[in-house]
């Protein structure tokens, strides 16, 4: 008797065992979905100069949301070797140019997912034998194939309009609407795909950005992670404003970020005003610390030369247009390689400017982040004032810290030169960083139709299915503009608030190290090294 308990015991264990695994069958999607970690993606690119430009970090800012490992490599340079244990391969072609004829054979043994984007497509071997370019065209709206109702304006775009083969998909069609005239602008045939623009940027390639989701195989929740950031905080903020605003969304459990500028200077006089001059308002921001918000380092100062705090730009100099290069009071011209003798030493001078501007940036992020640290406040992210930082800046941030918030300079040729990114990214030329961006934008003063423009924009970047919903405010406006803005963000369909401190991030500096966990704040001071930053 007790012998065929035990057979019975072992069949039910046994039964409930194929249960389990059948279940476990059934969940899984139809095609595996690619991991993060197992993608390797590499971008063979044609510009004008051989450089690494502008579009060429948008597209790393795409791409970068699916992979950490991302290589580019110029046209010019590329072997057959550098294919080897790619599974994406990206082509950009920005310029019409005779390729290497190398490219004639370069992909013919290349079997993975293959996209070719603008120009010089007949010229990658017969992987595209499928497509005919033909002449350019201008649209003015892009969708879905598979959903034409969602309709990205794109105001004005030029695309190459092409003829494909019969047997071809259609992914994204743009329309010209004057005429009615239609043009595909993604298409696919088996694992290659082409991308029939030359420029992309945040404004018009979100849906690009939706359909990479494929492209890669991975598949993210239909849900849009959103941030909603208090901006410009220095010691002369009005702590009444700021304390309401805190309420509202505390009493809304919605987290937030504050972004701290911890000096103000008086433009005029030189004077400087600390949060410890500022006592009332230093006890608002340790209660919005405790309850839901998350401070976030928006610069030292926000200012440069005679300019006034939370209007400066503290790391971009613009009367030259050039990153920080020499103090504020030295007069400055930047030399062109023309006016050395030898690159050599042209290449020593821009060395020596750049180990200037590290020192000046390394700086302004020790003192910022220490002299927080002695309030209670713990920054858990970085705002650059004005989005404005060099290449070489960003490198510099992200030594201190592992988290960026807001939109990105992508030229050191002009700080007007700048995007954000449909989702969360860590794009290769932010050193690691995991960049945040902000993509509504802010609440305009005197402008009574900034919301309902925000709650535009909310609708284009929900086009992609975990598109960032984020944006700021500045407490001055008052409490009532900032229950509208909040109101209409509330109600935006599979929204998902960010908490920084539910986030993976560190913070580093001298004799200081902050980090999260569990939710919590933890910090690493070294009290016996650590100095207070005196009110300088």
């Amino acid at each position: 008797m007790g012998n065929s308990r035990g057979i019975i015991r072992k069949g039910f264990i046994l039964l409930l065992y194929f249960i389990t695994v059948f279940t476990l069958f059934l969940s899984v999607p139809n095609g595996s979905a690619e991991k993060k970690g197992d993608i390797k993606a590499l971008v063979i690119y044609t510009t004008r100069d051989g450089e690494i430009n502008e579009y060429l970090k948008f597209l790393d800012m795409l791409i970068s949301h699916f992979t950490n490992e991302v290589t580019f490599i110029s046209s010019e340079k590329v072997e057959k070797k550098d294919l080897l244990n790619v599974t994406h391969l990206f082509y950009y072609g920005q310029v019409n140019v005779q390729l290497p004829s190398k490219f004639n054979t370069l992909f013919d043994d290349y079997d993975g997912t293959f996209v070719a984007i603008g120009y010089n497509l007949e010229k990658l071997g017969n992987k595209f034998s499928f497509i005919t370019p033909l002449h350019e065209r201008e649209i003015n709206e892009v969708y879905l194939t598979s959903n034409k109702d969602d309709v990205l304006d794109v105001i004005s775009q030029r695309i190459i309009e092409i003829d494909v083969a019969e047997d071809t998909e259609i992914l994204l069609e743009g329309k010209r609407t004057r005429d009615a005239a239609t043009y595909p602008v993604l298409v696919k045939k088996e694992n290659q795909y082409y991308y029939a623009v030359n420029t992309i940027s945040s404004k018009k390639s979100i849906l690009f950005g939706e359909v990479l989701h494929d492209i890669f195989n991975v598949h993210h929740d239909t849900k849009h992670p959103a941030y909603i950031r208090l901006e410009d905080v220095h010691p002369l903020v009005d702590p009444n404003n700021l304390k309401q605003i805190g309420e509202i969304l505390k009493e809304k459990n919605i987290p937030y970020m504050v972004a701290v500028i911890p000096v103000y200077t008086n433009p005029e006089t030189g004077e400087k005003h600390h949060f410890s001059n500022s006592p009332k308002l230093l006890k608002v921001l340790k209660e919005m610390q405790r309850n839901g918000g998350s401070i976030v380092l928006h610069g030292y100062t926000h200012q440069f030369r005679d300019s006034e705090t939370g209007e400066g730009f503290e790391f971009w100099d613009v009367e030259h247009n050039t990153p920080i290069y020499a103090l504020p009071n030295e007069p400055f011209t930047l030399l062109k390689e023309s006016d050395f003798d030898t690159k050599a030493e042209y290449e020593s001078y821009i060395d020596n400017l750049k180990q200037f501007e590290r020192d000046y940036i390394e700086t302004k992020l020790t003192r910022g982040i220490q002299e927080l640290v002695t309030y209670g406040l713990y920054p858990l992210a970085f705002e650059a004032p004005h989005y404005t930082m060099s290449q070489n800046g960003y490198t510099v941030v992200s030594e201190y810290f592992s988290t960026y918030v807001g939109h990105i300079q992508i030229s050191d040729r002009d700080w007007k030169v700048m995007d954000t990114t449909p989702y969360i990214t860590s794009p290769s030329f932010l050193n690691g960083m995991q960049l945040l961006p902000e993509t509504l934008g802010y609440v305009k003063p005197d402008d009574s139709e900034a919301v309902q423009n925000m709650m535009k924009e909310a609708k284009r970047f929900q086009l992609t299915k975990d598109g960032m919903l984020a944006a700021f405010y500045h407490p001055y406006l008052g409490v009532e503009g900032f229950k509208e803005l909040i109101e209409e963000m509330e109600r935006l369909p599979n929204i998902s608030w960010i908490d920084l401190k539910q986030m993976d991030l560190w913070v580093k500096a001298d004799n200081v190290e902050i980090y999260t966990e569990n939710g919590e704040i933890k910090a690493d001071i070294d009290h016996i090294c650590f100095l207070q930053v005196k009110n300088t």
